[in-house]
């Protein structure tokens, strides 16, 4: 359910989207780190974002590096480091270790299993240290194992379970701002969930995979009353954005929120229409 929340490159500044870079650059490096450098396949674009939005928020002092890694080796990047992004580190940890034992639990994947393996002991660790952040996550795949056990065709059973595990990770403090925060998480949650349903649609048809918007791909505005629900989610989460006293990065976020969230719904909507004319 990873890899919706990216920018739209070509609406940024160039300076801005080498901010964007570097923090996704700094929580690679922080995964590394803190997890263990064969865990940077945890890296996402979801908790790139809420790195940005924490440091944003809580004015959290950050520094800056140049460096190279094994990914880019010849050319220096900026890295940026702070307690916004070792947190988002952690939370990678803990989600995508329980993402790949639900791989293996679900198909039986080998491969789900052994990256498992290998985020193990960085997921106990960033467990323990973020104890309620780690019960949200086991809670949601636990709930979620029973919906898709059921085969429960309500769109929020799902959805709902998804944006109140974002809820509870979006919460890196008590605080002013946890209603917000919360409210943000729940709504971005529920747009994943479904804009990732709606991308898999032929995958999930043709593995008998559960997928909830499988009952309603031949309804005739499908992709109308799809892109009317997820909008209505991004305005959910949107308004819960603008409440928060964010200013730096500000412009980048909204690039995400207000665009580069929908790219992969419009692809998906793309390719269905190039395949109906052939």
């Amino acid at each position: 359910m990873l890899g919706v929340m990216t920018v739209r490159k070509e609406e940024l500044r160039f300076r801005e989207f080498d901010r964007y870079r570097a923090f996704y650059c700094g929580l690679c490096r922080a995964i590394g780190q803190r997890c263990g450098r064969v865990c940077r396949m945890a890296l996402s674009f979801e908790m790139t974002f809420l790195a940005m939005l924490l440091t944003a928020l809580y004015e959290s002092d950050t520094t800056q590096e140049l460096r190279r890694c094994a990914f880019h080796p010849v050319q220096k990047r900026a890295m940026l480091r702070n307690e916004a992004i070792d947190y988002c580190a952690d939370l990678s940890a803990i989600v995508s270790y329980y993402d790949l034992r639900d791989g293996w639990e679900d198909e039986r994947r080998v491969d789900r299993l052994a990256e498992s393996e290998l985020l193990h002991k960085a997921a106990r660790r960033a467990g323990d240290a973020l104890p309620r952040q780690r019960e949200a996550v086991e809670r949601y795949v636990r709930e979620l194992h029973a919906v898709e056990a059921r085969n429960d065709q309500n769109l929020d059973a799902a959805a709902n379970l998804t944006g109140e595990m974002l809820a509870e990770l979006y919460v890196m403090r008590r605080d002013v701002y946890e209603r917000d925060l919360r409210e943000m998480g729940y709504y971005l949650g529920k747009f994943i969930y479904l804009c990732d349903c709606y991308e898999d649609l032929e995958r999930d048809e043709k593995k008998k995979s559960y997928n909830p918007l499988l009952s309603r791909k031949d309804q005739p505005a499908f992709a109308e009353d799809c892109e009317q629900m997820l909008g209505d989610m991004m305005a959910r989460a949107a308004r819960a954005f603008e409440r928060l006293p964010v200013l730096q990065d500000a412009e980048i976020m909204r690039n995400i929120l207000y665009s580069g969230i929908w790219l992969r719904f419009e692809n998906a909507t793309n390719r269905r229409k190039a395949n109906r004319t052939t």
